[in-house]
């Protein structure tokens, strides 16, 4: 972390003054940047510096290398036209010598975003669920005007199809070898023949989706209301099936990744279906709406599917060494816990629907 932080302040030192407040005499304090968050993707830190007796606070971050230097660009466009359209937003601030963002070449890519005041939360809850997903609609509306060619385009997120062969070619790899992962080829296969029940094709256009919907990516005030979305280099075009799906996937279990007993919350569906109905039925289609717990079910199963498939692979899910004894052990836990929710939505499906109707009926 010693060697992260000086990294950081060498970062900074390509930003003289940040909107107006000067940076430059204190570059070598030792307080100037400290860590923020816990976030997987993005290291990220807190700059604070004096100013008019308070201090200024803005969000330094290293980006992850799956993001290409030309995400920026997407996220300058997509955050001034919110600014315009009247919503909070982070937006990306400026080098001196007006670049988007600092390449240190082997030290990584680094930027420098407004820090937005207010609250992150790592549980939904059903207080937080109708602001949430009204947050999300009105991001949803502000967007639905622009148009924009994303300068970075991160293919194959939402390609169900390959993600399940991927799961078929990790069993035909565990078959190959002596040792096969206890319960590995029945989990394997109650999630294939569940994939073979869920539509390929994803109704709906293609509109301008956050990409990554988790509540930890979502900022609210201190009375719990929706400020602005954060982490926005997951900005894509996306049928709002993937977007919406997603989210709903990962707020309606009360119980995380972490656990096989996962559910899907009826209460949790109707609060959020309750928010983003109060601001989408302007723009939402027909088949969109009708398409939701068929989107939730679809991602739930494409997750456990990538899960599963890393069990053989091991190769790109984090793991918690602290509770599981392996990367194998805590993806087969997340496995069968994202097969168990989607076992869920398919008991529940008939309520879940009803409870979509309900809400853009009574909106």
């Amino acid at each position: 972390m010693t060697e992260l932080l000086s990294t950081a302040r060498t970062a900074l030192r390509h930003y003289r003054e940040l909107e107006g407040v000067a940076l430059s005499p204190f570059w070598d304090h030792p307080a100037l940047v400290s860590p923020l968050g816990d976030g997987l993707i993005n290291d990220t830190f807190l700059v604070e510096v004096p100013h008019n007796q308070e201090s200024y606070r803005a969000v330094l971050q290293r980006v992850n290398p799956l993001f290409g230097i030309a995400v920026h660009q997407d996220i300058e466009a997509i955050t001034r036209h919110l600014q315009r359209r009247g919503l909070v937003t982070p937006v990306l601030l400026r080098t001196s010598d007006d670049q988007l963002a600092v390449n240190l070449g082997e030290a990584g890519v680094w930027r420098v975003l407004r820090y937005i005041p207010g609250q992150t939360f790592a549980k939904m809850t059903p207080q937080l669920a109708a602001p949430a997903a009204s947050l999300v609609a009105r991001f949803h509306a502000a967007v639905s005007d622009l148009d924009h060619r994303f300068h970075f385009v991160r293919s194959g997120a939402h390609d169900f199809a390959k993600h399940i062969n991927h799961l078929h070619a990790a069993v035909a790899k565990a078959n190959e070898q002596t040792a096969i992962p206890d319960g590995f080829l029945a989990l394997a296969d109650s999630i294939c023949a569940l994939a073979d029940q869920i539509p390929i094709k994803v109704p709906g256009p293609l509109r301008i989706c956050h990409g990554d919907l988790k509540l930890s990516n979502l900022r609210f005030d201190d009375h719990g209301q929706g400020l602005c979305l954060l982490d926005l280099d997951t900005l894509a075009h996306l049928q709002l099936g993937h977007e919406l799906g997603d989210a709903l996937r990962s707020w309606c279990n009360p119980l995380g990744e972490d656990r096989t007993d996962a559910y899907f919350d009826l209460g949790l569906l109707h609060a959020a279906m309750a928010g983003y109905a109060s601001a989408a039925k302007s723009f939402i289609t027909v088949e969109e709406r009708e398409f939701l717990i068929t989107a939730a079910l679809r991602i739930t199963v494409q997750l456990a599917a990538r899960f599963a498939a890393d069990i053989i692979y091991q190769s790109y899910f984090r793991y918690d060494p602290s509770r599981f004894p392996s990367r194998a052990a805590h993806n087969q836990v997340r496995a069968h816990g994202q097969l168990a929710l989607a076992h869920s939505i398919v008991q529940q499906r008939r309520q879940a629907e009803s409870i979509v109707t309900s809400a853009f009926a009574a909106a």
